[in-house]
Order: structure tokens, then sequence, then C-alpha cells
């Protein structure tokens, strides 16, 4: 896929952030930039460079999906009381894949899950 000047205006800021981001996230700081785009390019942007591999995509429980610069299969802790979302440092489990297959008789291309909870103060303050 080849990337347009704009995608790659919003593929680099995502590279550079610390964490996840909404699209409107991601217009603010554009817009700090100086740069002149709107949301349906953004979301057209984004969608394109989820498609071909660039960026992770997480459903957020109230913002919708937000954009990860870590592509590898990997798990996801919500905290309730900040709204935010981390990335959990633990293998990923195939063998859930394998057990979900048994049960239904399907091929099970990926899987995902959010764990849900408040973190201690510690983890909220940095």
């Amino acid at each position: 896929m080849k990337i347009t000047k704009q995608g790659q205006q919003i593929y680099d800021l995502i590279l550079s952030s610390d964490g996840h981001m909404t699209a409107e996230e991601i217009l603010i700081e554009l817009k700090h930039q100086n740069l002149k785009i709107g949301i349906a390019t953004i979301y057209r942007n984004l969608n394109a460079l989820f498609t071909a591999g660039y960026i992770n995509r997480v459903r957020h429980p109230e913002l919708g999906y937000i954009y990860d610069k870590n592509k590898s299969d990997h798990y996801h802790f919500y905290d309730k009381k900040t709204k935010k979302i981390y990335d959990i440092d633990i293998e990923y489990q195939e063998k859930l894949d394998r057990i979900v297959e048994k049960i239904t008789g399907g091929k099970v291309e990926s899987h995902s899950i959010i764990f849900e909870g408040i973190l201690n103060d510690k983890k909220n303050n940095d």
C-alpha cells in the first residue's frame, strides 16, 4: 500500500505516541501542528493503515476504536477510573484459539481480550 502524505502524517503521529489514540485526538494534535485535515480524511487513512497492517485497532468500551502502534497480538487493560487502555505484557494465548475451534468447529483467525477494572494509583500516575 502506498501511504498518502496525510496518511504518513497520521502514521508518524501514532508511532510517536506513548499509548493509544482516538481519531479525535489525532485531529487535535494535527491541528496543533497547523495541518489542515478533516476528520473524514483521518478515519479513511486510519482504516487504510489498519487494513494494510501498519497499525492496530482496539475497541474502547466508551470511545469506539482507538489506534495502537503495537501491531503484535497482545492484550489490554481498561482502567474504568481513568477511562484509559493500557497494553498488558503477557504472552498471547494461542491455546485459546484451539479451545474455541474445538467447541465451535470453526477456524479462529485471532482473538482480542480487554481486561477491565481499576488500576492502583501508582499506575494511574504513570
